[in-house]
């Protein structure tokens, strides 16, 4: 990779960077896209954007946001349009196949089939091709995914110009950053209102708390505390989010189910009648499962009526953008301030330095600079793993031929007991970078004695990787394997990297029918083991 294209890299993981902590500071939809917009000005030149949204229940693409030629157009101008699951037209072939679509001769492609429109600045919309050529010469068009579903396409056009590759990959970056964005301002209007109507909902179930049979279809758990401080009512809903069945609740204290409760209750706000409602969000522990619930409190004449939302998904993807933006801005940060001296130091001092010290700098830069590259490339292939871009090819692989090349790329000696016959069915490339990260975490964690077997055992061929470092605590070894989990999260101690080796590698090993588990005992080393099928 040249120079050239790790400035691009750096510059691109850098925009997607600044574009999350942009379109995260807004809880508007409307304002995350216009800021959307804007970081798309500064990026790539376009004469048009529209952002739609696909409803699977009516079967209807509809426009959401629209600029085109330098001024907001109105969304609802835009006629909806019935989904083609043939693929004809281009918004109804990025939905139905959920791959991203860049064109450049437009043009032809309208007269070739389909039905399109088109818009100009004052907004007045034709149907293609029946009203004439389209003004567009080159389209990219992005699915939005939610869940491996998709929601949405997002286009950008441009009347003079084409596109390029390194553009498509830049406008997938941003559409994904957007689409989290608005899904969480979605989300937070929707927790308003749904607060608003659980105030209303629950002054009724204060008054007829007896109509089980209506709370029973609401979405939020309910439940109703008497004046001694006994569960009369657990409805389906707190049945589903806590797992606690209504025979082993009702007619019970709280404390009896939940020791944690009292001191729980004594944090949520409790409002008499008719007052406004105000939430508050808790951790709770349940069967050991950690939750996080948002609670409201009436007081009615019959006792306190509870009512909570499970928010653990909204409060983990707001850790993983929390953990996201502070471990690749403390990873990018080292080897771009040693790019950039090196660089200052040559620029005005290149003549007084001597050769030797000269190329000491160029290898700084060079080896910073491929750092750079290794951090963007393993932020957008995490990215790809959520997305389900990412191809495994099916082969023979001979594993012990790989764990030697593996060997052979990462720094360090290893005792390596490898016999000939073992082959696995899967990817080659793939699995030598699983190996490549789990011996170059070795070496970093576990020191020098590091051990590779490969072994086969029935119809799994197995891969254990060994070292005598300090071993991993017993309550961090699920965790290791999540997304930009690190052990030392304030990066005092442990060695540089962005918490996703081991994420990458066990998706990797998974999407080719295997596992990736770690065994360890503090003090003693760890051993990761890979397990694949045998071909």
């Amino acid at each position: 990779m040249d120079g050239a294209e790790l400035q691009r890299k750096a510059e691109t993981a850098e925009l997607l960077l600044d574009a999350a902590r942009q379109l995260g500071e807004t809880l508007e939809p409307e304002h995350v896209y216009e800021r959307f917009h804007d970081l798309l000005a500064g990026a790539i030149e376009h004469d048009a954007v529209v952002v739609s949204s696909y409803d699977e229940a009516d079967g209807l693409i509809r426009c959401d946001y629209a600029w085109v030629e330098g001024n907001r157009l109105d969304p609802a101008i835009f006629p909806p349009v019935a989904l083609n699951r043939e693929g004809g037209g281009m918004q109804s072939r990025v939905i139905v196949g959920g791959e991203p679509l860049a064109f450049n001769d437009v043009e032809e492609r309208v007269q070739r089939e389909g039905t399109y429109y088109d818009v100009n600045a004052e907004g007045t919309v034709r149907k293609l091709p029946e009203s004439g050529p389209p003004g567009t010469q080159a389209v990219m068009m992005v699915p939005v995914k939610h869940q491996g579903r998709v929601v949405g396409v997002v286009q950008l056009m441009s009347d003079r110009r084409a596109f390029e590759p390194a553009e498509l990959e830049l406008f997938e970056g941003l559409v994904a950053q957007m689409a989290a964005a608005v899904r969480n301002a979605r989300l937070q209007r929707e927790r308003v209102r749904l607060e608003a109507a659980e105030a209303a909902a629950l002054a009724v179930a204060a008054e007829r708390e007896q109509a089980a049979n209506v709370l029973d279809v609401v979405g939020d758990g309910i439940f109703l505390l008497d004046r001694d401080g006994i569960v009369r009512l657990w409805n389906r809903a707190a049945e589903i989010a806590t797992g606690l069945r209504s025979d082993e609740v009702v007619g019970r204290a709280p404390g009896d189910v939940s020791p944690g409760w009292d001191e729980l209750a004594a944090r949520i706000p409790i409002v008499e009648r008719g007052a406004s409602a105000r939430s508050v969000t808790l951790p709770v522990e349940l069967r050991g499962r950690d939750l996080w619930l948002s609670f409201v409190a009436v007081r009615g004449p019959e006792g306190v009526v509870y009512a909570f939302r499970d928010l653990t998904g909204e409060r983990r993807l707001d850790e993983e953008k929390s953990d996201f933006i502070a471990t690749v801005s403390h990873e990018l940060r080292t080897p771009m301030a040693a790019v950039y001296g090196a660089a200052q130091t040559l620029l005005r001092r290149g003549d007084e330095i001597g050769p030797e010290r000269a190329r000491q700098l160029l290898e700084m830069i060079a080896t910073q600079g491929a750092r750079l590259s290794q951090i963007t490339e393993e932020v957008l292939l995490a990215s790809r793993l959520d997305r389900g871009d990412i191809r495994i090819e099916r082969g023979r692989v001979d594993l012990a031929e790989l764990a030697r090349a593996a060997a052979d790329a990462v720094e360090g000696a290893f005792d390596i007991d490898a016999p000939e016959a073992v082959t696995a069915a899967g990817d080659a490339d793939r699995i030598q970078q699983v190996l490549v990260n789990l011996l170059d975490n070795a070496v970093k964690y576990g020191g020098r004695d590091v051990r590779v077997s490969v072994e086969l055992c029935d119809a799994v061929a197995r891969i254990t990787v060994s070292d005598s470092g300090p071993g991993i605590p017993h309550a961090e070894q699920r965790r290791i394997f999540e997304k930009f989990y690190r052990g030392d999260p304030h990066h005092a101690r442990s060695p540089g990297g962005t918490g996703l080796g081991l994420f990458i590698s066990r998706e990797l090993v998974q999407r080719m029918g295997g596992r990736l588990d770690v065994h360890s005992e503090p003090g003693v080393g760890a051993t990761f083991v890979v397990e694949l099928p045998a071909a």
